[in-house]
C-alpha cells in the first residue's frame, strides 16, 4: 500500500511538471481519501460539539447558590405530590417571598393533609400569593388542567420530587407500580406545559430505586432525557422530605412524616417529545 501511495504521488507530481492532467484513477483516488478526512473530521466536531451542548445544558440545569436548578421568580412551576408543601415554600422563598408563580398539589384531601401536616406552611403559601390545590393525582392531571393552569401557555416546569405510589419499596409488584405512577407522570405532564416547558423528577439513588428505571420508563412514555443533576435539599431553604403515607398510617395522628433522606439523590430533568401534547 506504501509502495502504490509513493508511485501515486509520483505521477501526480510528473503530471503538474508536465501540466498533464492526472488519470481518472488518481482522482477518484483522492477523492476517496478527501472524503475519508473530511468524514473523520466532522464526526469528530459533532462529537465535540455534543459533548460540549451536554456539558452547557447540565451547567444550566445546575444554576446557581442564589437560584438552585435555575429556579427564578419568573418561572410558572407545578408541584406534584409536594406532600408537606414545603418545596413550594422553598421555591417561594427563593424569589423573595412572590409566590404567584407557584402551584403546589397533593393527592390527599384538605382535611387529611391538614390532620398530618397542619395548615401553616398552606397558609403561608396563600399569604405569598402561591395556589394549593388538594386531590391531585398523576391520573388526573388532565382532568384538573383547568383548575391548575390560568392561563393557556401552559408551566415553565413540573416537578415531581420523590414520587412514591404508598405500595412499598420491596419486590417485583412495588417495582410494578411505582413505574406506573411514573408513566402515568410522564403521559399526563406534558399537556401541561410550555412548548419549552420541563419536567423535573428527583429520586434517591441506588436500590430499590434504581430499578424502576426512571429513564427507560420515559423514553418508552414518549419524553426526552435532557440532563442529570444532582439535588441537595439544603440548597432549598426550609424542604423537609416527606415520605408518602400508606394505608397503614393513622390520618388521625398529628404528624408530618419528615424525614432525612438517606442517600444521594439525582434530578431528571426530560422535557416533551416530538409527539407529545402542547401546553394545557
Amino acid at each position: 500500500m506504501a509502495k502504490k501511495g509513493r508511485e501515486a504521488r509520483i505521477s501526480r507530481t510528473i503530471a503538474a511538471i508536465r501540466k498533464e492532467e492526472p488519470s481518472e484513477a488518481l482522482k477518484r483516488r483522492a477523492r476517496g481519501r478527501g472524503s475519508a478526512r473530511g468524514w473523520e473530521t466532522s464526526s469528530g466536531a459533532s462529537r465535540t460539539r455534543a459533548r460540549k451542548d451536554k456539558a452547557r445544558a447540565r451547567a444550566e440545569a445546575r444554576g446557581t447558590r442564589d437560584s438552585p436548578h435555575g429556579y427564578h421568580g419568573a418561572l410558572r412551576v407545578l408541584m406534584i405530590g409536594d406532600g408537606n408543601l414545603t418545596f413550594a415554600l422553598a421555591l417561594t422563598t427563593l424569589t423573595g417571598g412572590d409566590g404567584r408563580g407557584v402551584v403546589a398539589t397533593t393527592n390527599a384531601s384538605a382535611e387529611a393533609n391538614a390532620r398530618r401536616h397542619g395548615s401553616e406552611t398552606k397558609e403561608a403559601l396563600e399569604a405569598c400569593g402561591a395556589r394549593v390545590v388538594f386531590g391531585v393525582e398523576c391520573e388526573n392531571l388532565k382532568a384538573k388542567a383547568k383548575a391548575l393552569v390560568s392561563t393557556k401557555e401552559g408551566f415553565d416546569r413540573v416537578v415531581f420530587n420523590f414520587p412514591d405510589c404508598g405500595f412499598g419499596r420491596v419486590g417485583a409488584m412495588s417495582v410494578r407500580a411505582q413505574r406506573e405512577l411514573l408513566t402515568s407522570f410522564f403521559v399526563n405532564a406534558p399537556g401541561l406545559l410550555k412548548a419549552n416547558g420541563e419536567m423535573h423528577v428527583t429520586l434517591q439513588t441506588g436500590a430499590p430505586y434504581s430499578l424502576w428505571n426512571i429513564e427507560g420508563v420515559g423514553m418508552k412514555a414518549g419524553v426526552v432525557l435532557k440532563t442529570v443533576i444532582p439535588f441537595q435539599a439544603r440548597d432549598f431553604p426550609g424542604y423537609q422530605y416527606c415520605r408518602t403515607a400508606t394505608e397503614d398510617d393513622d390520618d388521625d395522628v398529628d404528624e408530618s412524616h419528615d424525614e432525612d433522606i438517606e442517600c444521594e439523590c439525582m434530578t431528571y430533568i426530560f422535557v416533551k417529545g416530538s409527539g407529545a401534547v402542547g401546553g394545557a
